[in-house]
């Protein structure tokens, strides 16, 4: 390699490096927009007047924009381009927490929040793709890794700075909490306008092939690696909504804790999400092979769901080791679905229609979620026992089928 492409190298690297650090932190705050609810749940409820049944409603209005949305989004992307793609997600989640933050009313709230889902349903398509364009195959696992814990991360972030906001003694100041996150997402907005740019040279463009005619988007959607991506996916969603969303009210309720200690249990998890999906970015990148990575995701998947059989059963001692097992196994699967977006579409060029399905799937996951809520308000925290395992089972059997198809793909390809 001559000394001007090794600079170019080193230049291109450090600006995808600047790019995903953006993008990461967007998506983060995007996190934090969205479980604001979850971080002020017990504040929600007699402010609103309303029980769980409508307050997981609400957390899962998100996912009815985005399931919209997903036939969509890949069109979207491949017109526009993943930068613009992304301001338009910001400037979403922007607009939709401003109408929240002025909310008195539980129906504006519900305006408020299917704005917002447009934010949090796409930010999961968009990155995947941003990061694809600027890192190749062999340096995604980092990025990606870093990137698969925006969930966490975020919700982590808000059940930390929560507590500065609200006071318990007064419900109403739970809108404290969400003029704080206006005004984050506001400032990364603006930063991204700013410092964003699009890449010179996309590594997507390096494993096209020049010959083949352009792919066209229902060629991703016929696509049975992409289908099997969202099935598992919607069941990853579908179970860590379960925990994100509900477990510290389950603490709150079932353990006497009051929403501040609660939040602060939850964040063991989120702390060993965030293990588990940046360590195994490194693993992601010295485990190239795609069998490799799968067996590594069935392997997580299968622990992540007797975690989820539990979420609502467990408590005194073995409280705090389910949080960790919980949190590192959450970690991994999303990172190793997110750093394989372009490997599990039929061609790298429609890494968008397996990035904007597995979204679609979160979003799946979201407006289950809404069930949830209502068997808890019926019959109580256990009676989601049985679900919540099925879950478990659909998401280790999905990822095993995904190991299938693209080891059969990959031998019919050699």
């Amino acid at each position: 390699m001559s000394e001007e492409a090794r600079k170019s190298e080193i230049n291109q690297t450090g600006r995808a490096w600047v790019v995903a650090i953006v993008a990461i932190i967007a998506s983060i705050l995007i996190s934090v927009n969205n479980n604001k609810l979850p971080a002020t749940a017990s504040l929600v409820l007699p402010a609103l007047g309303i029980d769980t049944g409508a307050l997981s409603t609400l957390m899962s209005l998100n996912g009815y924009v985005g399931f919209v949305l997903a036939f969509v989004a890949a069109t979207i992307i491949m017109k526009f381009g993943s930068k613009k793609s992304t301001l338009m997600v910001l400037a979403c989640a922007l607009v939709g927490a401003v109408i929240s933050a002025f909310a008195q009313s539980y129906e504006l709230l519900v305006v408020g929040r299917l704005i917002e889902g447009v934010g949090y349903a796409c930010i999961g398509t968009v990155v995947p793709v941003l990061v694809s364009e600027w890192f190749p195959p062999s340096k995604r696992g980092v990025p990606m890794g870093i990137f698969s814990v925006w969930v966490p991360l975020g919700s982590m972030f808000i059940m930390g700075t929560s507590g500065f906001f609200f006071n318990t003694a007064d419900p109403s100041s739970y809108h404290n909490v969400f003029w704080f996150v206006v005004v984050l997402m506001a400032i990364i907005t603006v930063i991204w306008v700013v410092a964003v740019r699009n890449p010179q040279h996309s590594y997507l463009e390096d494993e096209t092939d020049p010959n083949a005619p352009k792919p066209k988007v229902s060629e991703g959607f016929k696509s049975l690696s992409c289908w099997i991506a969202m099935i598992a996916f919607a069941a990853f969603s579908l179970g860590t909504a379960c925990v994100m969303n509900f477990e510290t009210l389950y603490m709150v309720q079932t353990m006497g804790m009051d929403q501040a200690a609660a939040n602060g249990m939850l964040n063991i998890a989120n702390i060993a999400v965030v293990i588990g999906g940046v360590g195994i970015g490194f693993v992601l990148n010295a485990v190239k092979s795609n069998s490799g990575r799968l067996a590594i995701l069935a392997v997580s998947s299968a622990v992540l769901g007797v975690c989820f059989a539990l979420a609502y059963t467990v408590g005194g001692a073995m409280l705090t080791p389910w949080l960790i097992v919980f949190g590192l196994s959450n970690g991994i699967v999303p990172a190793i679905f997110f750093t394989m977006v372009a490997e599990i579409a039929p061609r790298p060029e429609l890494a968008s229609v397996s990035s904007t399905l597995m979204s679609c799937g979160q979003c799946v996951g979201g407006i289950l979620f809404a069930a949830v809520g209502a068997v808890v308000a019926a019959a109580g925290w256990g009676a989601c026992t049985g679900l919540l395992a099925a879950v478990g089972v659909v998401l280790f059997l999905g990822s095993l089928a995904l190991l299938f198809v693209l080891k059969a793909r990959d031998k019919k390809q050699a």
